[in-house]
């Protein structure tokens, strides 16, 4: 199914009449259609919703807002560091590193793990021209607070106790939290979260703020993502990219190809793939009402290098993979042309007057036409580099996908009950070092 769209969809070699018996036919998709008319309906009522969700944020975020506190960040600090986790850094972080400036005025760096040998570059940072930005949806995740209590004496003692709480930003949206609570106490400026999973929150003041400080254009972003949210809500599933896209990653997983693996060919794309991971692990790895362990398994593979280490296993390995290969079909016309004059060497003969970038194309042809005549399913999106609107599209479809994927599968896409267990324990573990250190 081919989009008209800067954003290229080619879902062909998920389909039978692509890649033999290996693919879905259309009538399978045609068949899911009654199923899939309730969420069509809600999608619908989403778009037009004058709360936040997911699909109305390109409709309902205050852009003006955004910008007004961006430009003020940009032009009184040198640096901005985000404290979050997941859904608080992944997004933001995959916009700043696809889209923001090569040469910022104001360079924006993501933390987003509680790895002492990492952190320990805090202990470098000129407070008096850095603003910190720490987000957490509830207030209390463990490794936020521990970033920024760890930081803050040292804040304190550059700057002030004051003017510390200048530098610093927080975006929560628990007024019962331990970061409200926090901001409270030491006069920071709390900007809310909007009522939507940290996952589902990138084109919100969560994502946007840091791409915005970072130079990217947050006004193409939304408008890609604006088209293809309309797009996401047409009632005909063959002509909806996300219903169609989806229930023919649903139809698969039907035939136990349950792991997605995402093979981006271009190195900055990889930032889609850490994004996507919890997107689509958080969302469908569930248990069913009937009690049964649902689930796709998202993982990655890098074009070009993983052809020399994973291509082996996606041709040969179990069928149990469907591939997302994300694509720059603009690197073709980018790179040095690979001299003639040492032609004569048979190795080097098919390479000599292309440029690196018509090798990158055709390598990713390669693989691309190799799984497919041994019928492994593939699809490819493609987006030329440092394309916004290209990009606002793309965030839209994957996480409409994700919604889909999760009504066929009987589960609800929007909580993740299962994580609770391991922060409890994390505590209690903590407890449990507090009181043998008490021993001492």
């Amino acid at each position: 199914m081919a989009s008209l769209s800067r954003l290229s969809i080619d879902s062909e070699n998920l389909l039978d009449k692509s890649i033999g018996e290996g693919g879905i036919s259309q009538s399978e998709l045609e068949a899911l259609s009654p199923q899939l008319q309730k969420l069509v309906e809600q999608a619908q009522n989403w778009l037009k919703d004058k709360q936040p969700r997911f699909l109305n944020l390109p409709l309902t975020t205050d852009l003006d807002a955004i910008k007004h506190r961006g430009q003020i960040i940009a032009q009184s600090f040198r640096n901005t560091i985000i404290f979050g986790i997941g859904g608080s850094s992944l997004g933001g972080e995959m916009l700043v590193e696809i889209l923001g400036d090569e040469q910022p005025i104001n360079n924006v760096k993501f933390y987003d793990n509680v790895d002492p040998s990492t952190l320990i570059e805090l202990e470098y940072v000129d407070w008096s021209v850095t603003q910190l930005i720490i987000i957490s949806k509830s207030g209390n995740t463990a490794e936020t607070l521990s970033q920024f209590l760890t930081v803050l004496p040292t804040m304190e003692h550059q700057l002030g106790a004051e003017h510390a709480a200048q530098h610093c930003l927080i975006i929560t949206e628990n007024k019962d939290g331990a970061l409200y609570e926090l901001a409270q106490k030491l006069g920071i400026e709390v900007i809310e979260h909007p009522p939507i999973g940290g996952r589902f929150s990138v084109l919100s003041v969560v994502g946007l703020l840091p791409a915005y400080v970072a130079g990217v254009d947050i006004d193409g972003v939304m408008e890609g993502a604006r088209a293809m949210a309309e797009r996401c809500v047409e009632a005909d599933i063959l002509q909806n990219p996300a219903f169609y896209n989806g229930a023919a990653q649903y139809l698969h997983a039907q035939r136990n190809r349950t792991i997605s693996v995402v093979m981006p060919y271009a190195d900055n794309l990889r930032f889609v793939v850490n994004w996507f991971r919890q997107l689509w692990a958080e969302s469908l790895g569930k248990i069913d009402a009937q009690g049964v362990n649902r689930g796709l398994t998202p993982t990655e593979a890098h074009g070009v290098t993983d052809q020399h280490s994973q291509l082996q296993l996606l041709l040969e390995g179990p069928d149990d993979k469907l591939v997302t290969f994300l694509s720059n079909p603009g690197f073709r016309f980018m790179g040095r042309r690979i001299p003639m004059r040492f032609q004569d060497i048979p190795a080097i003969k098919p390479l000599a007057g292309h440029t690196i970038g018509e090798l990158f194309v055709a390598e990713l042809k390669a693989t691309r036409t190799t799984l497919s005549r041994r019928g492994r399913p593939n699809r490819t999106l493609a987006l030329l580099d440092r394309d916004a609107y290209a990009l606002g599209e793309l965030i839209i479809l994957l996480e409409m996908e994700t919604v889909v994927v999760a009504e066929l599968l009987g589960i609800d896409p929007f909580d993740q009950p299962a994580v609770e267990e391991s922060k409890i324990l994390t505590r209690e573990y903590l407890a449990e070092i507090s009181s043998a250190m008490n021993l001492i």
